[in-house]
């Protein structure tokens, strides 16, 4: 089976195996740190959260299509895109990953960010805007922050698309993380993602994704407290202060 993606000098993108999901938790772990959402949330001020929301991305990676940048000259892992597949549902079905998440995870914040995201993505049916029967959503995007400056952000992104291209042509297959592939048979067909900075805008524009829908952070409560209020507003652009979803 193939688990190369795409190969940019010394930097590999490849599938992630169970091998290396340890190796990609913990880059998801250390740049977590600073992504905005999070910390909107308030999700660094309550004990053990930042734990469990590991718990939701062990079940993300079950969908066998997440990707990960090896520096080839060391074997590290260095950039993590973590890839869920969508299919709509019939009345009375619940989504593999809500259910999980209704049942397991119990601290606040984690719910408040997956509520949150969830009430943007609801905002596009992307089934019907792009007559498909699976989507792939961008869950994630990091590099680690000794390899920031080099484009592996970028190149993330774009291989996560070159996934949803290479599934659809056969080149490549889902792989297997836990007993079973979740929804094994999906190939999606839509790519989305949701931006919460202007570096992730800027690699979506360049990509020539559409923007479908935007909130400002400054109209979001939580907990009596906006978002923009934790949320440092440390980039040049206005639309820092926005969340899109994108197409592509």
């Amino acid at each position: 089976m193939a688990l190369l993606v795409a190969s940019y000098g010394a930097i590999e993108y490849t599938m992630l195996t169970k091998e290396r999901l340890e190796d990609a938790l913990r880059v998801q772990a250390s740049t977590m740190l600073s992504e905005n959402i999070a910390i909107g949330v308030g999700m660094f001020e309550e004990a053990g959260a930042p734990e469990e929301m590991q718990l939701v991305f062990r079940e993300v990676v079950k969908d066998g299509i997440s990707i990960i940048a090896v520096d080839t000259s060391t074997g590290e892992v260095v950039g993590v895109g973590f890839n869920k597949i969508h299919i709509p549902l019939k009345d009375g079905e619940e989504d593999a990953l809500a259910s999980f998440v209704e049942n397991n995870i119990k601290h606040r914040s984690c719910h408040e960010l997956i509520n949150f995201l969830n009430d943007i993505e609801s905002k596009v049916n992307f089934f019907e805007r792009y007559n498909a029967d699976a989507v792939m959503e961008i869950f994630y995007i990091a590099t680690d922050s000794r390899y920031r400056g080099r484009g592996i952000g970028s190149r993330l992104m774009e291989s996560c698309l070159e996934v949803g291209k290479k599934l659809q042509s056969g080149e490549i297959k889902k792989v297997l993380m836990s007993e079973e592939i979740v929804y094994e048979c999906a190939v999606p067909k839509a790519a989305f993602a949701v931006c919460t900075t202007n570096f992730t805008h800027r690699i979506a524009e360049k990509l020539n994704f559409e923007a479908l829908a935007e909130v400002r952070y400054m109209d979001c409560t939580i907990k009596g407290r906006k978002l923009s209020e934790r949320i440092d507003n440390n980039h040049e652009k206005e639309d820092a202060w926005y969340i899109n979803i994108r197409h592509c």
